[in-house]
């Protein structure tokens, strides 16, 4: 296992190598893209070429892999950690402390190597074991989440496993609006303190080092909506836990041409003034990670340009960095080149 984690000296010390228009935080540098790593296929030649990919990004400037426990099948994890072996235990030619890595869990996984889709997993893995009971599953549209934090406990271990890791830098709770959607909002907010709680114990353990929550609507919808979570009421929950030195320091949302919301929809109550949820976080000292720039490729058309739609993200005041899927050394070269480029 590799031990360490990101750090502000060593990640400005890498990034200062290279040219690209790195974003400052108190915690660390990090690169305008970081590697995303849901899509793909679950075989051995996109595990090929996500390992090659990733070991050009880190070796070219970008410091900064998303990933979770349920993309691929495992096997995204699986792929990271072996890069991250041969370039810091091996090869010795990258520092832990340069680079983060965020996982995440929630929604239930399957496992491609030991042959168990989702459902197979669930019940092999999870109910027998007795990690969690059948009555933890939130279901919505054939979708199964979880909040219980022995499913955390459990899922980190086995990221960390996966990654090679001692501690991983940021740790999101994925997608809790398949929760929220199926809980009330007095129940989910419960449950949401009580796992924060275990979130903190697991920082002071060393196994994480921040934790966050990433969604896909569940902060832009509209408050009266199905599904919608308030950032300020999130914000209270980890107050509640740790006060001001709680370690919930992460958001992830997706951005892109035909969702905006985050920018423009103001949605987000923060002690009685409402503002978009990227403006929110800002105002709840957190900090924006975007995914999704293209939509699966939704948002290409006649005369759309990529590099332009992925710029233009980018110079977005107030974001992080943006997860960008990409496992072809092409893309990733033309991707930094066009970074690159930015003041």
């Amino acid at each position: 296992m590799i031990s360490g984690y990101a750090t502000l000296n060593e990640t400005s010390r890498h990034c200062h190598k290279f040219n690209l228009p790195y974003r400052r935080s108190s915690r660390f540098l990090v690169s305008p893209i970081a590697i995303g790593t849901h899509l793909g296929e679950m075989n051995e030649e996109d595990s090929r070429l996500y390992k090659e990919g990733i070991q050009y990004a880190l070796k070219n400037g970008i410091n900064f892999i998303d990933t979770a426990i349920n993309y691929r099948g495992m096997r995204s994890e699986r792929d990271i950690g072996c890069v991250l072996n041969d370039l810091i235990l091996s090869k010795k030619i990258l520092n832990r402390e340069a680079v983060i890595v965020s996982s995440k869990a929630g929604i239930i996984p399957g496992d491609v190597m030991e042959n168990l889709v989702p459902k197979d997993y669930l019940q092999k893995k999870l109910l027998e074991p007795g990690i969690i009971q059948e009555s933890d599953l939130n279901e919505f549209q054939h979708q199964r989440h979880v909040l219980n934090p022995s499913y955390y406990k459990f899922a980190i271990a086995k990221s960390k496993q996966h990654l090679n890791l001692d501690t991983i830098d940021i740790y999101y709770v994925h997608n809790p609006e398949i929760s929220m959607m199926t809980l009330e909002p007095e129940t989910f907010y419960n449950h949401l303190e009580n796992l924060f709680l275990t979130l903190e114990s697991q920082v002071q353990l060393g196994n994480i080092r921040y934790y966050g929550i990433a969604t896909w609507n569940g902060f832009l919808k509209s408050p009266d909506e199905k599904g919608f979570i308030s950032l300020e009421e999130v914000m209270n929950k980890a107050k509640a836990v740790a006060g001001d030195d709680h370690h919930f320091q992460f958001i992830q949302y997706p951005l892109n041409k035909k969702i905006s919301q985050s920018l423009t929809f103001k949605n987000q109550r923060i002690q009685n003034k409402m503002y978009s949820l990227l403006h929110a976080a800002e105002e709840l000292g957190l900090l924006s990670t975007t995914s999704a720039p293209f939509q699966l490729g939704k948002v290409f058309g006649k005369d759309v340009n990529p590099k332009r739609l992925l710029i233009d993200i980018i110079r977005t005041k107030g974001i992080f960095s943006t997860m960008v899927g990409m496992k072809q050394i092409k893309h990733i070269r033309e991707n930094i080149e066009s970074i690159s480029m930015l003041e």
